[in-house]
C-alpha cells in the first residue's frame, strides 16, 4: 500500500507494480514481504556500518545510554555514540536498540563492553559518558559510570543536563503544596473533559478553535508548560464549559458534582496567581531543556543556562503585584480563601457556663 501510494508520484514505481504487482508465486516482483525485510536489513547494517567507519575515523568518542519501555511494553536500551568529524562538528548517531538488557548495573556494564567489543572499537577511546541520574547509571561506586572508570580511566562522567534540571523542577515543585494543588488541577481538567466525547465536544465549541486543553507529561516535567498555557489561554472558555455542565439539570449529579469542584478551585484567587507565575517558569524552563538538548551544546554553554535560569527565577520573586494583579483580572477575586472563608466560632461546652 505503501509502494502504492509513493507510485502515485514516481512514474518508474508506477509501471514496474503495473507489469509486476500480483504475478503471484514464481514471478519476481521485489515486492513481497520477506523483500522488504530484507532490504530495510540491508539498509540497517549499511548505515550501521557507516557509523562505526566514522567513529573510527574520529577515534576518540562518548557514550550516551538510556532505556525505556515501548508501546509491547518491552525494556529498550538505547546506545548512541558522540564524536567530532573531521570538520571539527560534533555529532550523535543513535547505533541501535537492545531489548530486555536489564536494570544493574552489571548488566548494563556488560551490554556496553560487548557493543564496543562487537564493533571493534577500542574501549580505551571512550572519552565521555553521559547518562540519566539513576543510581544503577550515576552510583559513584557500582553504577554503570564507576564500572567504565575501572576499565578506561579517562571516560569523563557528565550527568545528562536536561534530565539533572527536570529533577531539579520536579523537586522544587513538590515542595510546595499549592504548586502541587495546581498541576493536579490542570490534570483533573483534562482527566474531566477527555473522559466524554460530549464534555469534549462542549469545550471545543467554546475554544472555537484555539489551544485545547493538555494533559501533564509523564517523563518531560518541561513539558508542562503546554498544558499550563493552554489553560491560561483558555481561562474563561474553559470556566464557561464548567459552568454549563455545573447548570445542567439533566446532566449525571456526579458530573455535575465533579464540575462544580473543579470550578470553585478554578475561581480561587490563588489558582488565577499560580497560573499566572507558572506560566512564565515553565516558558523559560522549557527554551532551556530544549537548548540543553542541543547536539552541539557544550559544557561552558550548559553552565551558562543554568546561572540565566536561576536569576530569572531570582527575579521573579520581586513580581508579585504583578502576578497578583494579573490573578484578580482571571478570577475577579479581590480576597484570599482563607480571608474570605468564614471563621469557625469555638463553642463552650455546658460545664464552663454552670462553673460561672
Amino acid at each position: 500500500m505503501c509502494l502504492e501510494l509513493v507510485a502515485e508520484f514516481d512514474p518508474f514505481l508506477a509501471s514496474h507494480i503495473k507489469k509486476y504487482g500480483n504475478k503471484g508465486k514464481g514471478s519476481t516482483s521485489y515486492l513481497s514481504l520477506n523483500t522488504f525485510e530484507e532490504f530495510v536489513n540491508l539498509m540497517g547494517q549499511k548505515l550501521r556500518e557507516t557509523i562505526i567507519k566514522e567513529i573510527k575515523k574520529a577515534k576518540y568518542f562518548s557514550i550516551v545510554v538510556d532505556s525505556t519501555p515501548d508501546v509491547s511494553h518491552t525494556d529498550q536500551l538505547s546506545f548512541i555514540f558522540r564524536y567530532v568529524i573531521h570538520n571539527g562538528e560534533p555529532v550523535e548517531r543513535f547505533l541501535h536498540f537492545l531489548p530486555n538488557t536489564g536494570h544493574k548495573s552489571e548488566d548494563l556494564a556488560k551490554v556496553v563492553f560487548n557493543v564496543l567489543e562487537s564493533n571493534n572499537l577500542d574501549i580505551q577511546n571512550c572519552r565521555g559518558q553521559s547518562y540519566d541520574n539513576a543510581s544503577n547509571m550515576s552510583g559513584k561506586y557500582t553504577g554503570l559510570q564507576a564500572r567504565m572508570k575501572q576499565v578506561c580511566p579517562h571516560a569523563v562522567y557528565v550527568p545528562c543536563s536536561a534530565h539533572s534540571l527536570n529533577l531539579v523542577g520536579e523537586c522544587a515543585a513538590n515542595c510546595c503544596f499549592l504548586a502541587e494543588d495546581f498541576f493536579n488541577l490542570i490534570q483533573n481538567l483534562y482527566v474531566f473533559f477527555s473522559s466524554s466525547t460530549y464534555r469534549w465536544q462542549i469545550l471545543s465549541k467554546q475554544l472555537q478553535g484555539n489551544v485545547t486543553i493538555k494533559m501533564l507529561s509523564g517523563t518531560r516535567w518541561s513539558a508542562r508548560h503546554d498544558a499550563c498555557f493552554s489553560l491560561s489561554y483558555n481561562w474563561k472558555e474553559i470556566i464557561k464549559a464548567l459552568e454549563e455542565f455545573e447548570n445542567d439539570k439533566l446532566e449525571k449529579p456526579q458530573t455535575r458534582c465533579k464540575a462544580r469542584g473543579l470550578l470553585r478551585k478554578l475561581q480561587s484567587l490563588e489558582m488565577g496567581i499560580m497560573v499566572s507565575v507558572w506560566s512564565d517558569v515553565l516558558e523559560r524552563f522549557n527554551v532551556t531543556s530544549k537548548k540543553l538538548q542541543e547536539v552541539k551544546i557544550d559544557l561552558k554553554t550548559v553552565l551558562s543556562l543554568y546561572n540565566s535560569l536561576i536569576k530569572y527565577s531570582e527575579e521573579l520573586r520581586n513580581n508579585f503585584d504583578l502576578y497578583e494583579k494579573k490573578g484578580f483580572e482571571k478570577c475577579g477575586i479581590k480576597e484570599y480563601k482563607d480571608i474570605s472563608s468564614r471563621k469557625k466560632k469555638k463553642k463552650i461546652g455546658f460545664w464552663r457556663n454552670s462553673r460561672r
